[in-house]
């Protein structure tokens, strides 16, 4: 049975807080120092219980946010829910493979497929 939104959020915030990541609300951030990983948890204004977790990196050379919010981020994602720790597994490997510009670029094209990537970093080198 999968859990509902605040369940969640209490299960994956020690998960993600000793992995760096600073709660605010139903959002978590980590400077990644060229990026900011952001981890949010919305739950859904149609349907009671049902939640979307979003992911996002949202890199220094390309804004001047020091809190986005994950919607503001250069490149996105939503996973699946899941269990709390399998979410966090997934989501941290997600982060550290998208945390410098370069890397994030490497991926666009792959990524583009299943979240948002911005055309700045498509076109970064």
């Amino acid at each position: 049975m999968r859990m509902d939104a605040d369940s969640f959020k209490k299960a994956i915030n020690p998960l993600l807080k000793s992995n760096g990541f600073v709660r605010a609300g139903v959002t978590w951030r980590k400077d990644q120092g060229e990026s900011i990983a952001v981890f949010n948890v919305q739950k859904s204004g149609w349907a009671g219980g049902v939640y979307y977790l979003n992911l996002g990196v949202y890199f220094r050379a390309l804004g001047t946010e020091n809190a986005p919010t994950e919607n503001r981020c250069h490149v996105r994602v939503r996973l699946d829910p899941a269990d709390p720790d399998t979410v966090a597994t997934s989501a941290l490997q997600w982060f550290s493979a998208r945390s410098t510009l370069t890397a994030a670029a490497a991926q666009a094209g792959e990524d583009s497929k299943k979240g948002l990537v911005f055309k700045e970093v498509r076109h970064a080198t």
